[in-house]
């Protein structure tokens, strides 16, 4: 409102300012103007007076007052003539334009000798001395030339004059009278003008307000909220009706926040404002970070008489910090890790070789003896080489390139025949058992072989890892109308709620002790990659202490 205000009052001052020059200069103009009629009608009425006096001596002499008027009517407006008089030495009438003013007396020529003028009501009267000639010594030889024998008396209206001087003054009051009607006009139409703006502005500033996908509480200097956007309600959960007229800190997370609050106080009372992040609450009760804005609104005394705040859910952002963080810390771990897995096979690699290159350094060893170091050799190498197609596929992964597969249609029976077959053979630490329906086996699967038989290795591994010597571990398979499902379930160590949500994570294990299995914590998101580009889904179940059950599908084929 004081913006506008400001703004009218700017244009007003500068229109007002014209237009005041403008009635000044107009009124020296009107008054020249006025000053120079005024001036032409005096010098008119001059004119008049001496015309008539020079112009008819004769006709009043000789009583011929028609010969007057027609002459008065030839050099101005008869009108203007109220009297046009002869009278003698003793103020008697003898020839007037006014017949009935004939032998009436006029005292004031009495004792007069020379030119005289009065004025009073509206009229202004000369008195004329008439001197004796030698023409009059010819009708009057009793005058003695040189001496007063007569008066004229002309009474002339002063209407014109006053009608000017009138005129001038209601021009004058017109004018100003004008320019204040204008003022007024243009003070209107400046106001209907910055209003209608105004309005625009307010009606902008409550569509953002409206709009805004920040939560927006308007409060009073001692905190009781007036007014709140949608998405306010929509972030916290509390309606208008709930909050309007409560204290703001009804929103406030608990003692977490109390060092923020004295730095905001200490901050908008030195600046008017405060940004920074802290905790609210829900309406459900919910504690959840947000970054906060406080401003501060001052009256036209400079004192704050509410407050501003804008904030905005950042529970996404906290969750991706935190995500980042944990991600640096298992990296960290991994980098460990996977110097430690490297390193272990390779030393074994190394040792054996060394054995069996350099076999009389060491006494000898006997053919079994030597195969079996090749064996071991061998082992390392299949698993050294399993850690670095892990980390293939997983930089593949992290650089968008999806794993490639060579889809083709084959037998899913025969694929987990021939893998639990080689488990048999090659860990006979364990119990490897099938488990395959009838009317599964020849059914064919629209698979990528090479990437099945990695995942089922991936956890046929696990189960091996975290199970005791000469436990069960199961792998089983049924068919459905639309998809095969295939799990694993062995009774080892089993994993916690948390673990379990976390298990598909890259670089994820949920035991990353000096103790525990060997092992990147890459296996099983890879599986998870390969099942889901399948087209089917992996999951998890297990119970701390008594196993673990990874189960999932397959499109069925033809």
């Amino acid at each position: 409102m004081k913006s506008w205000q400001n703004h009218t009052a700017k244009y007003f001052y500068m229109i007002t300012a014209a237009i005041l020059l403008t009635v000044f200069a107009f009124i020296l103009l009107d008054a020249f103007k006025h000053r120079q009629v005024k001036s032409s009608l005096t010098n008119y009425m001059d004119n008049l007076r001496d015309m008539v006096f020079m112009s008819t001596y004769d006709s009043l002499k000789k009583g011929n007052m028609k010969l007057f008027t027609n002459h008065l009517e030839e050099i101005g407006t008869f009108d203007d003539v109220r009297e046009f008089s002869l009278l003698d030495k003793q103020g008697v009438v003898r020839y007037s334009s006014a017949p009935e003013l004939v032998t009436q007396v006029d005292a004031e020529v009495i004792g007069l000798g020379q030119h005289e003028e009065h004025i009073s009501d509206g009229y202004t009267t000369y008195y004329f001395p008439v001197e004796t000639i030698s023409y009059c010594s010819r009708c009057h030889p009793d005058w003695e030339i040189g001496s007063i024998n007569s008066f004229y008396k002309l009474t002339l209206s002063r209407k014109a004059l006053d009608t000017v001087k009138l005129t001038t003054f209601y021009s004058y009051v017109f004018t100003v009278m004008g320019g204040g009607v204008f003022l007024a006009f243009i003070y209107l139409l400046l106001t209907l003008y910055e209003r209608k703006r105004h309005e625009e502005q307010m009606q902008l500033s409550v569509s953002v307000f409206e709009n805004a996908v920040e939560a927006i509480a308007i409060t009073t200097f001692d905190g009781k909220v007036e007014r709140i956007n949608p998405a306010f309600s929509q972030i916290t959960g509390f309606s208008a009706e709930d909050i309007i007229g409560q204290d703001i800190h009804l929103l406030d997370a608990g003692e977490i926040n109390m060092e923020t609050y004295r730095e905001m106080r200490k901050q908008i009372k030195t600046n008017g404002l405060w940004s920074g992040e802290l905790w609210n609450r829900r309406e459900d009760g919910e504690s959840f970070p947000v970054r906060l804005s406080v401003t501060a609104v001052r009256n036209a005394q400079k004192r704050i008489t509410h407050f501003v705040s804008i904030f905005y859910d950042i529970s996404v952002k906290k969750a991706h910090e935190r995500a980042l963080i944990e991600m640096d810390q298992i990296k960290s771990e991994f980098i460990s890790t996977a110097a430690h897995e490297l390193r272990t096979p390779l030393s074994a690699m190394m040792g054996f070789a060394e054995l069996a290159r350099d076999s009389d350094d060491f006494g000898g060893f006997t053919k079994e003896q030597t195969n079996d170091f090749l064996d071991e050799i061998y082992d390392k190498g299949e698993a050294l080489n399993q850690l670095i197609d892990d980390l293939l596929d997983v930089s593949r992964i992290e650089r968008g390139c999806p794993i490639e597969l060579n889809l083709q249609e084959e037998p899913l029976t025969e694929v987990l025949v021939k893998i639990v077959k080689f488990y048999k053979v090659h860990d006979s630490r364990h119990v490897f058992q099938l488990d395959i329906p009838e009317q599964a086996k020849g059914t064919g699967c629209l698979i990528d072989r090479h990437r099945i038989n990695q995942v089922l290795e991936n956890l046929l591994n696990n189960a091996a890892k975290y199970s005791a010597k000469e436990s069960e571990i199961l792998l089983k398979c049924s068919l459905t109308a639309k998809q095969w499902e295939i799990s694993v379930t062995d009774h080892g160590i089993g994993m916690t709620t948390e673990q379990c949500e976390q298990v598909f994570d890259k670089f994820y294990r949920a035991d990353s002790s000096d103790t525990a299995v060997s092992g990147l914590g890459l296996g099983m998101s890879i599986a998870k990659q390969v099942v889901d580009l399948h087209g089917g889904r992996i999951w998890v179940k297990s119970t701390q202490g008594k196993g673990t059950t990874v189960t999932f599908t397959l499109p069925r084929g033809s």
